[in-house]
């Protein structure tokens, strides 16, 4: 006579929690078993049937060594790693006053910044991102009259952003971050904004923004920021760039959209490592030259009249161009060839009357717009 009170594939693991055995239960219908595992390296293999505890709920001690954590065999896992230590927290002296933590420093302000705030909103209020050893890693400041120096104290910061600050001067006692700050953001500075020397020695510094700050100068010193990856200048009154800028190694991104007085590009001259160009709504009238690996160039509204310039262009990648609105009324007939993929191309709003004859094998376009020019009819016939 033999009866059944727990199917196979009903299984369920219980690993136990901290002093108590693992167990396996089955299930048949209205009757459990609970196999509880007990570890045995003795060459024990017994199966112990420990009665039913009430109706329908059945117990049993399995021992063996196939019950130990490492299994039948094999090498154990080991165990988890510790978590890291904190890091030191260094005591940080500011206009006579020592301070001793990072939320000393916040609260010493008086200023409304919020904590880890579930939804942060970057653009009406201040907040503060803390990690789990109280450290402030990063810090948004939106709308306020000016930079407390205290906030230079916060020796594990990484991102700081400044936002509609009134009355921004930036203190020598930025030099403080700088083994830790990795991404700095200014934007819309009601006066006129001076970058401070200290600025340009930030040795980990990776993004730097400056945006609608009224800013008219870039020092060539930017060369010094060799971690800079990414930089944007959107918004400003620069007529020029520092001819460092086609020197640096690690930058990948440059914007500098709507400053209305920046004719050239010229400085960007034979750039090695930028694949990202944005300059629209300035008053650009030519392409920088010897800038090889672009895959993303947006200069809508400005006075190009051609194209030269980008034919040397020897990106692998994907090719982003867009040159909406301005003036370009011809392309030269090597413009294509070493492109591999051009994915998105707008010509639109400019007085072209022809496209040389590169264009016509497939390049991969997903859009081609060449909507507003001068074409005759014959032209737009093969366009079409």
């Amino acid at each position: 006579y033999s009866f059944s009170i727990g199917k196979q594939e009903t299984a369920k693991w219980n690993p136990g929690g901290i002093g108590g055995s693992p167990t396996v239960t089955y299930t048949d219908g209205p009757k459990t078993l609970v196999v509880t595992l007990v570890c045995s390296k003795a060459g024990t293999d017994e199966l112990e049937a420990l009665g039913e505890s009430s109706t329908n709920n059945y117990k049993m001690r399995l021992t063996n060594k196939c019950a130990c954590w490492d299994g039948c065999g094999g090498t154990p896992p080991p165990p988890p790693p510790p978590p890291p230590p904190p890091p030191p927290q260094r005591n940080c002296s500011m206009h006579g006053h020592v301070y001793t933590s990072d939320k000393e420093i916040i609260q010493s302000t008086l200023l409304d910044i919020a904590i880890n705030p579930s939804q942060p909103s970057p653009t009406t209020s201040s907040y503060a991102v803390v990690d789990k050893y109280g450290a402030v890693i990063e810090l948004h400041l939106i709308g306020i009259d000016d930079v407390p120096s205290v906030f230079f104290c916060l020796q594990s910061l990484q991102v700081l952003s400044i936002i509609g600050c009134t009355n921004l001067s930036i203190p020598s006692e930025l030099l403080l971050l700088a083994d830790t700050l990795a991404s700095f953001t200014v934007a819309n500075i009601s006066t006129s904004l001076t970058l401070p020397p200290e600025l340009f020695n930030m040795t980990i510094l990776s993004t730097l923004s400056i945006i609608n700050s009224s800013l008219t100068e870039l020092s060539e010193d930017i060369i010094n920021l060799d971690k800079l990856t990414e930089l944007t200048l959107d918004q400003n009154q620069l007529t020029s760039l520092p001819t460092a800028l086609g020197k640096m190694a690690s930058l990948k991104r440059l914007s500098v959209s709507n400053n209305l007085r920046l004719a050239s590009l010229n400085a960007l001259n034979g750039s090695t490592s930028l694949t990202t160009l944005q300059g629209s709504h300035c008053i650009i009238t030519n392409l920088p030259p010897n800038i090889l690996s672009l895959s993303t160039i947006e200069l809508n509204n400005n006075l190009l009249t051609s194209l030269d310039g980008l034919n040397i262009i020897e990106s692998n990648s994907t090719i982003s161009m867009s040159f909406a609105n301005n003036s370009i009324n011809s392309i030269s007939n090597d413009f294509f060839n070493n492109m591999q993929t051009i994915e998105y191309l707008d010509l639109s709003g400019n007085q072209l009357s022809k496209l040389p004859v590169s264009i016509y094998p497939a390049k991969g376009f997903q859009i081609l717009n060449l909507r507003n020019n001068v074409f005759g009819h014959q032209e737009t016939e093969w366009v079409q």
